[in-house]
């Protein structure tokens, strides 16, 4: 049974209608109840794990690159618990634990000694022993995304998790106060997007499913696309997208200008003749160990190649699409072929990216409204 079956939808879809009418955005996920008699259907139909694996904040950093290799996993939620209870102080995830290494000091020099071949990788491993035995909860809040960790409440509608989503926000928890974490479940961007790729057709969706990335404002180049060489090391490709940050207009935080800023989760390497042939993104770290550290000095393309093993043999063959090419098409490429994003190309030249971020704006009118909901859902 889907952990949103009690979800229910109730905005009202003349309202979605109207909107869609007056602007080029469908509130598709206002109008979820024209589709479904509850949110269900969402993730009904993809599996979930049988519980929510979470670290405690006082374990090691070596203990989270454990737990995250065991169960193929990109983040943990941190936890505090005691003989009581359980609370939540936030997430860690693999871009967290590579982020305090690319930007050690010790950690860079015993890489720079392994690979002038004056450290072994025995000795390596022993050289950042000590780096990797700090409390995990010593890594939260250093990147943008561990600062915020949402629980949804089963009765939250489900357009006012996508309008955080279209915001940035990569995953909430679904669950209520009362149980425990294990027992909560995690609601993605890439579930929202499969959701959205099965209601292609319906006449809430067609309109602007139909319509260009060009059309929709999606093609547009920005005035600075960060790219690595395929001749980078994957340290290199690393250390470049870990200190890259983009800015969405956002309501989650109280600065003046209403922004918040999300670190860039992939980044697309370029040939000599600045073609697209593959991309190094934070996924590529699933699997990381203490271990294989040692392998962030290997080209960017063979790191990645050798992170994804047998489950991803086309890494060189990545998801394009052209201005005019339509979202709905857009949509079904980066579903089929579970990316997170699909790299906009002119001429076969590299214009732009599309992210799952950038889809879920398109069909979200993220009405701030629910803001209060989630700010006193925040832990």
């Amino acid at each position: 049974t889907s952990f949103l079956d009690t979800v229910r939808v109730g905005e009202a879809v003349a309202a979605v209608r109207a909107t869609a009418e007056t602007k080029l955005l469908v509130a598709f996920f206002l109008g979820l109840c024209d589709i479904t008699t509850g949110v269900c259907d969402v993730l009904s139909f993809y599996p979930q794990p049988s519980e929510l694996h979470t670290i405690d904040g006082q374990q090691s950093i070596a203990a989270a690159l454990r737990k995250l290799e065991m169960y193929k996993v990109l983040s943990l939620p941190v936890v505090t618990t005691t003989r009581s209870s359980s609370k939540y102080l936030g997430t860690v995830s693999a871009a967290d634990i590579l982020l305090h290494l690319l930007f050690s000091e010790q950690f860079i020099s015993a890489l720079e000694e392994l690979e002038k071949e004056k450290l072994s990788i025995k000795d390596f491993g022993h050289d950042i022993d000590d780096i990797l035995q700090k409390p995990v909860k010593s890594l939260l809040g250093q990147r943008p995304e561990s600062k915020l960790l949402f629980l949804v409440g089963p009765g939250a509608p489900l357009s006012t998790v996508v309008g955080h989503f279209a915001q940035g926000v990569h995953r909430v928890l679904v669950g209520t106060r009362s149980e425990a974490p294990s027992k909560h479940r995690l609601f993605s961007q890439s579930d929202a997007v499969r959701y959205l790729r099965r209601h292609l057709t319906h006449e809430l969706v067609a309109p602007t499913a139909r319509l260009t990335l060009e059309e929709l404002g999606l093609a547009a180049a920005p005035q600075t696309m960060v790219t690595v060489s395929a001749n980078d090391t994957a340290l290199k490709a690393f250390q470049t997208l870990m200190s890259t940050r983009w800015t969405r207009k956002s309501s989650f935080n109280s600065t003046a200008d209403d922004k918040c800023v999300w670190d860039l989760s992939a980044l697309p390497v370029l040939d000599s003749k600045s073609r697209v042939v593959g991309t190094v993104s934070q996924s590529d770290l699933r699997g990381m160990a203490a271990e294989n550290l040692h392998e962030l000095l290997l080209p960017v393309l063979s790191f990645c190649e050798k992170r994804a093993g047998k489950k991803k043999p086309d890494t060189h063959h990545q998801v394009t699409v052209t201005p005019e090419t339509t979202i709905g098409e857009s949509i079904s490429k980066v579903v089929d072929r579970r990316v997170h994003r699909a790299w906009i190309v002119d001429d076969g030249r590299l214009a732009g990216v599309l992210s799952l971020t950038d889809i879920l704006s398109r069909f979200s009118t993220v009405d701030f409204s629910y803001l209060s909901y989630y700010q006193r859902s925040r832990l």
